[in-house]
Formats: C-alpha cells, sequence, structure tokens
C-alpha cells in the first residue's frame, strides 16, 4: 500500500468535502489504513499521525466561513497550500522516503523526487536516473 498517496487521498478528500471529517471520522480512517497496510512501523505510523494532525487542521480550515472566498479553488493542492503551506507536504514525503528505502523501485524514486521538490524547494537526485541511483556503489540501496 502507498502510503503517501493515502495520505494525498485523505487531503483531497477533507479539503473538498470538510463536513465528512469529524475526528471520529479520521480516527476510522487512521485504523483502517493499519488494516489495510498491515502493521506500521514506528516513523511510518509517526508520519500517518501527523498527517491526520494536518487534516483536522484543513477540516477545520475547510469548514469555517473565513475559507469562503477561496471555495472557488478547484485544485486540492492549492487548497492545502492555502490553508496549511509547505508543511502539509512532508509527512507524505517521509512515507515515500521510507518507501523507497524499504522497497525501491523506479515509481518510488520519482515520488520521492516529485514530493522532495515541493517541500524543499529545490530538486533531489535531479541528473540522476533509477537504475544509476540503485546500481552497486551509488548512494541508492543496491549496494
Amino acid at each position: 500500500m502507498n502510503l503517501a498517496a493515502a495520505v494525498d487521498d485523505l487531503y483531497r478528500s477533507v479539503v473538498f468535502d470538510p463536513d465528512r471529517w469529524g475526528e471520529d471520522d479520521l480516527g476510522e480512517w487512521m485504523a483502517n489504513l493499519a488494516v489495510d497496510g498491515g502493521s506500521l512501523d514506528r516513523d511510518s505510523a509517526r508520519s500517518i499521525r501527523r498527517a491526520v494532525r494536518i487534516a483536522v487542521k484543513l477540516q477545520r480550515f475547510w469548514s469555517s466561513p473565513e475559507a469562503d472566498r477561496f471555495r472557488g479553488e478547484a485544485s486540492w493542492e492549492s487548497r492545502v497550500d492555502l490553508a496549511i503551506g509547505i508543511p502539509a507536504w512532508r509527512p507524505a514525503l517521509e512515507l515515500a522516503e521510507h518507501e523507497l528505502a524499504v522497497n525501491p523501485s523506479e515509481e518510488s524514486f520519482e515520488d520521492v523526487r516529485r514530493r522532495f521538490r515541493i517541500v524543499n524547494g529545490t530538486g533531489w537526485m535531479e541528473d540522476v536516473e533509477y537504475e544509476d541511483w540503485i546500481a552497486p556503489g551509488s548512494d541508492g540501496s543496491g549496494g
């Protein structure tokens, strides 16, 4: 299970339908995630808890009257940025980095690269291909 993508799905749902999400719903989402994804390791569980705390803030912002002036924003990513900003994206980056470390793939490599730029405003491994990164003797997990 791609936990970073699950966080994206949570944020998307919360910013477009904040009234659907209460604290019990978020707790249930987290419990279901643990069941669907098997037991979460300590680092992943910490990042998921952080993401849920951010989702609570997103829910409060988007269900408040002060958010009315931003409701025309169609992009869920922009809605997250308007309400929280860069800190909202850190838990998903951490989850993507963990996924790359434990289950390296070209897909997870590209996911980290994309998320790293969003969080840090600079590239990560911009001039490196996955095959080179994973090769023995590189700084990837291939050796």
